[in-house]
Parts: structure tokens; C-alpha cells; sequence
């Protein structure tokens, strides 16, 4: 009798370069299998043998403390069309509004700035400097989602940022006073390009702030699920900083953000143009205290993953016994590798509830869970993969959570919230 392999278990040095420094040091630490690209969605009655798959692993680079995924997807065939846009959920609109008054006031943008969105997606976050009388120009590799910040007024830069870009940008356009890039950043396949592009365009007096799920806000909400194909790279202050530091840039002040259950806000420039910040000292203390640059970490990080499964399935079993439904709440790309990785279908949740009508009509990749629109009818329970936006989604469903409703948190730990928790989560 053959012995069932363990793919934890297996060699744990990951066959690749690491995307920051380029040494052969990055060890695997959790393998979520074989999954198809996660806003890969197809139309109802697709066989879910015929989606391309692609290996899933995270590994941590042991020379710079880059954690990654190992296998790129082609860059245009993930983001040439894409079905998400910034501005459907009202916490994010918030986000971006309260991020462009504090950088206006911060740099002291006006009507003679630029400011340059990298991955600027539907222009959601651009239009908030209206009020401000900043110019702006947007990014966006998506020609459907370029299409709709134009018609929005947002003027949109149709291609992939990297280094050719930001000096056509430099030629048509002159200086930059600020460049950002929000939930991009880890997108990135041509990585050192778009760093190096980011350098020309600053120039000695500009300044880049990037916004990114920040890997120490992972680790401790087990948000395994933010890894996906399109995410290469998951950043710490450190590994940023090593980034950042072979392009000549440095970053000055840092902030953690609250946005997607944790984001760091870096504040970069030249190296030795502006005086470096105590957060930035802090939070690199704060890292290393908590074992951010250790192997170790990412170990244990792994088998918490795979026990929050065995909970999780627990519970929907539970529900499925017991002759409740349970329908997913919203089709994130995360929520792909949640119910992928702990092999999560039809059988447990039935359907799947989504605001953005691009979306709606189409099956979640691998699972096959048809989405369908927020008019449908309610179910038992609601399996909340958009976690992060928990707080948003208990007042929006105030009424159906009173009348017996709940939702199932899959993260940071699996909880039943119904009327008793309305008012209780932050």
C-alpha cells in the first residue's frame, strides 16, 4: 500500500530566483495546490476540469525576507480585462478620500502638482483630489476598467506602468509631485522596472506612496487567503526597504492602515532627500520582534491555515447536515483561494451574493458557485468571504441579521455573528 505524500513535507527550497534580490535562497512554507487563476470567471455550465490551474505556493527568501509566490501568470492575461472595480464598496470610497486630504496637506499639492496613480483602476482613489484642484492621471493596464474612470473624468493612461511609461509620462507631462500605487504593488511581474520607473519620475523633489497589504497584518489575522496568483510578492517594511534600496530609494515615514484587515502606507523618495521618520525606525523594531524575518513564523503561520480548514469545513457541515443554506457573501478573488484551498462547492455554499454586476451571471473559478445579484433570496447563513469589510456589511444587513440571519467570518477566526454581535464588530 502506497503512502499518501504530504506536500508540506516534500523538498521546501522553491525552484526560482527571488523577485527582489535574485538568490536561489526561497524555501515553501505553505503549498495551497493546483488552482485556476482566482478572477478567472467563466460562464455556468464551464467544465471546471478544463480551467487552466497553476501552481500555488508562498516562500520566504532567507537572504531579504521577501515572502512570494513561485509561478507568474503572464501579466496580460490577468489584468487586460478585469472585473473589479475600486469604487463598489463605500469603506474603501471613505479610505481614498481620507488618504487624498492627508497627502495634500502632507506635500502641499496644488493646482500645479501631478499626481500619478500606478494600477489606478476605475480612478476611484484619483477622484478625490477634484476638491482639491490637483491634476491627476491614472495607470490602468484594464482597458474595460480604464474605460470607466475616462468616462468618470478621469484621465487614464491605457497600458502597464514600468520604466518605458514613466519616461513617456516625463516627456508629455513633466514633473510628478506624487506617485501611489493602492492594492498594486504586489501585482507586479516586471517589478525592478516599474521601481526604476518609479525613481526617473520622482526625481529629486517627488515622493511615492505605496499602499499594500501589509504581511505582518497577514500573519496575525491568518489571511492566507490574500495570497493568489496575481499577489507575487506579500511586503514587510524590511523587505520594501531592500526593494527600494537597489533603485536608490529610501523609505522616510511609514504608517499601518486599517484598510483590508492591514495595509502599510510607505513614503518613499531618493535616498537622502528627505530626514527619515522615527516610525520608520519603530516599525523595523517592531518586525523583528515579532519574527517577521524568521522562517519559523511563516511555518506556524501554515498550520494555523490548515486548522482554521478543519473548523471551518466543521461548521458548514454543520449547516449542510442540519438542511441550512449557506450562500457566499460577495465573489472576492480571495474568497477564490479560500474555498479552493479547503475544497469548499456547491455541496457547502450554494451561491454566491455580488454587488458588481460585472461579476454577476458568471461561476467563481474552481468551485463553481454561481454568483448571482443582491436581489436573490436569502439564505440561513451568509459565508462572508469579503471579511475585511466586516463592519460595513453588519450595518448594511442590519435587518436581515435581526431577523434570524448570520454571518459565518471565515477570518481571523471562524465565528457565527448574528443579532446578538450587531454593534460589537470592529
Amino acid at each position: 500500500m502506497s503512502q499518501k505524500l504530504d506536500p508540506q513535507k516534500l523538498d521546501p527550497m522553491l525552484d526560482m530566483s527571488c523577485r527582489v534580490c535574485g538568490e536561489r535562497t526561497v524555501e515553501r512554507f505553505l503549498d495551497l495546490g493546483v488552482q485556476p487563476h482566482c478572477n478567472r470567471l467563466s460562464l455556468p455550465g464551464s467544465a471546471a476540469d478544463s480551467e487552466p490551474r497553476y501552481p500555488l505556493r508562498a516562500g520566504f527568501c532567507h537572504n531579504c525576507s521577501l515572502v512570494q509566490i513561485d509561478h507568474t501568470i503572464p501579466k496580460e492575461r490577468m489584468f487586460s480585462e478585469y472585473p473589479y472595480v475600486s469604487g463598489t464598496t463605500r469603506t474603501l470610497i471613505e479610505h481614498f478620500r481620507n488618504s487624498a486630504d492627508r497627502l495634500v496637506s502632507a506635500y502641499g499639492l496644488g493646482p500645479d502638482s501631478l499626481v500619478v496613480d500606478i494600477g489606478s483602476n476605475d480612478g476611484s482613489w484619483l477622484a478625490q483630489y477634484r476638491p482639491h484642484g490637483v491634476r491627476v492621471l491614472g495607470v490602468e493596464a484594464a482597458s474595460n476598467v480604464a474605460e470607466i474612470a475616462v468616462a468618470a473624468g478621469v484621465p487614464t493612461l491605457n497600458r502597464f506602468f514600468n520604466a518605458e511609461t514613466a519616461e513617456l509620462i516625463r516627456r508629455e507631462h513633466g514633473a510628478v509631485a506624487l506617485i501611489t500605487a493602492a492594492g498594486v504593488f504586489f501585482h507586479l511581474e516586471e517589478l525592478h522596472s516599474v521601481v526604476d520607473g518609479i525613481g526617473r519620475l520622482i526625481g529629486d523633489d517627488g515622493v511615492f506612496v505605496v499602499q499594500a497589504i501589509y504581511l505582518g497584518g497577514m500573519i496575525e489575522n491568518l489571511a492566507f487567503d490574500q495570497i493568489y496568483h496575481e499577489h507575487l510578492c506579500y511586503y514587510t517594511l524590511r523587505s520594501l526597504e531592500e526593494l527600494l534600496g537597489r533603485h536608490g530609494l529610501a523609505v522616510f515615514d511609514v504608517h499601518i492602515l486599517p484598510i483590508h484587515g492591514g495595509s502599510i502606507e510607505a513614503h518613499v523618495a531618493r535616498i537622502g532627500t528627505r530626514a527619515v521618520q522615527p516610525a520608520v525606525g519603530a516599525l523595523r523594531a517592531e518586525e523583528a520582534a515579532k519574527g517577521l524575518g524568521r522562517i519559523e513564523t511563516y511555518r506556524a503561520f501554515a498550520d494555523h491555515v490548515w486548522q482554521q480548514r478543519t473548523r471551518l469545513l466543521g461548521v458548514l457541515e454543520d449547516y449542510r447536515r442540519r438542511g441550512l443554506t449557506v450562500y457566499a457573501y460577495g465573489a472576492p478573488a480571495k474568497g477564490a483561494t479560500l474555498l479552493n484551498s479547503f475544497g469548499i462547492d456547491r455541496r457547502l455554499v450554494a451561491k454566491a451574493v455580488e454587488k458588481n454586476r460585472m461579476k454577476v451571471g458568471l461561476v467563481m473559478p474552481g468551485s463553481q458557485i454561481p454568483i448571482v445579484g443582491e436581489e436573490t433570496e436569502r439564505p440561513d447563513a451568509y459565508l462572508l468571504l469579503a471579511w475585511n469589510f466586516l463592519s460595513e456589511f453588519l450595518a448594511k444587513e442590519a435587518a436581515y441579521l435581526e431577523s434570524g440571519g448570520a454571518f459565518i467570518v471565515p477570518i481571523p477566526r471562524v465565528e457565527i455573528i448574528g443579532r446578538d454581535a450587531l454593534g460589537k464588530a470592529s
